[in-house]
């Protein structure tokens, strides 16, 4: 990114986290500028890595993947063994979410899976992983909340809306007015 964001942008990035589907029209009423100034800034945050991808949130248990866990890996020292984990993990389609973390364990890995019969198959794959030492599952009872990036924010939006997943996107970003 090539400049710090200005409250414009925050409020621009708040209000498309609460709904991704907005007009350029709605947002620019929103912020208070025209249309095309807000689609400049729209396009500047995307070209700036700052807006990476506009996306649809679906009901889990709709789409065969109604049981989450996380899973810590453990495995060998060193960046082949690291990159080889990393490589196999990003081609396991159940694998939302991975993260290096400090501590006894290497990654974090967040799934989502039809059943608890899927995730020992799942879990089978992983650890057929060569450098794989170790492998430490929770599996989660119920999401209590999941939040994007800067919805939290007082933004004005009404309760529940992230859980209706009302801050999923439509594929090409902001629609624009006809």
């Amino acid at each position: 990114m090539t400049r710090q964001l200005d409250e414009i942008d925050r409020a621009l990035l708040r209000a498309l986290s609460n709904d991704g589907r907005q007009t350029v029209r709605a947002l620019a009423r929103s912020v208070d500028l025209s249309e095309p100034a807000v689609r400049d800034r729209l396009q500047r945050l995307e070209r700036d890595g700052v807006i990476t991808g506009y996306h649809a949130n679906f009901a889990p248990e709709a789409v065969d993947a109604g049981t989450a866990a996380f899973i810590a890996l453990r495995f060998d020292a060193g960046r082949a063994a690291r990159d080889q984990v990393e490589a196999a993990i990003r081609r396991e389609p159940a694998v939302l979410e991975a993260h290096e973390v400090a501590g006894e364990d290497c990654f974090w890995i967040k799934v989502r899976v039809a059943s608890t019969a899927t995730l020992a198959d799942t879990l089978d794959r992983i650890r057929a992983i060569p450098v794989i030492r170790g492998t430490g599952t929770t599996i989660v009872l119920r999401t209590v909340f999941e939040r994007t990036l800067l919805s939290g924010e007082a933004t004005g939006s009404a309760p529940g809306d992230a859980a209706r997943g009302v801050d999923g996107g439509a594929a090409g970003g902001p629609a624009a007015d006809a």
